[in-house]
């Protein structure tokens, strides 16, 4: 595995939790949603306002609560808030793509592009985009264990590899 990569996560301080939400949403909105997302290879990505509730929240126990996100606000998951445009882009990091078919939220089958940033440990998870001016909808994102990578792996198809090239090393580095 890939050594992993310094990303910085953004820490903000508020008064409350109320306040903390507020602001990394602000991010967010002007980040994602009011801006133009694009992958590695100039895909276009949509991100949906509402979209940010599922994506900055979890479980308390993902294996048992079938998905249900019983933590509304997850500071760490939003503290790598940043890191999604990070991973799109694949600067520097290894990224491997994973193609998966999931049940959205009607039981209708959706094709999932899953990016794990394997120097990370971080998910991007996407989904065809039925408009036609986007390639993919931004779903969800976390870092994750190695186990649950594993689970990822297992449960679709490896569709893309994205490597970084290593700089060779220069006398005196």
């Amino acid at each position: 595995m890939s050594d992993v990569v310094d990303w910085e996560l953004c820490e903000l301080q508020a008064d409350s939790e109320a306040a903390l939400r507020a602001a990394f949403f602000a991010i967010y909105v002007s980040e994602y949603v009011q801006a133009e997302v694009r992958d590695w290879s100039g895909r276009r990505i949509f991100f949906h306002r509402p979209t940010f509730d599922h994506a900055f929240s979890e479980s308390s126990s993902y294996r048992t609560r079938a998905g249900v996100h019983d933590v509304s606000f997850s500071l760490p998951r939003a503290q790598r808030i940043y890191w999604i445009k990070k991973a799109l882009s694949a600067e520097g990091v290894d990224v491997d793509v994973i193609g998966q078919i999931r049940k959205d939220n009607r039981g209708r089958p959706r094709r999932r592009r899953t990016l794990i940033v394997i120097n990370n440990r971080y998910v991007v998870v996407l989904q065809l985009s039925d408009r036609n001016d986007y390639d993919f909808e931004f779903v969800s994102a976390f870092p994750t264990s190695a186990a649950y990578l594993v689970e990822i792996r297992r449960d679709g198809a490896l569709m893309e590899k994205r490597r970084h090239k290593k700089m060779p090393q220069s006398c005196g580095d």
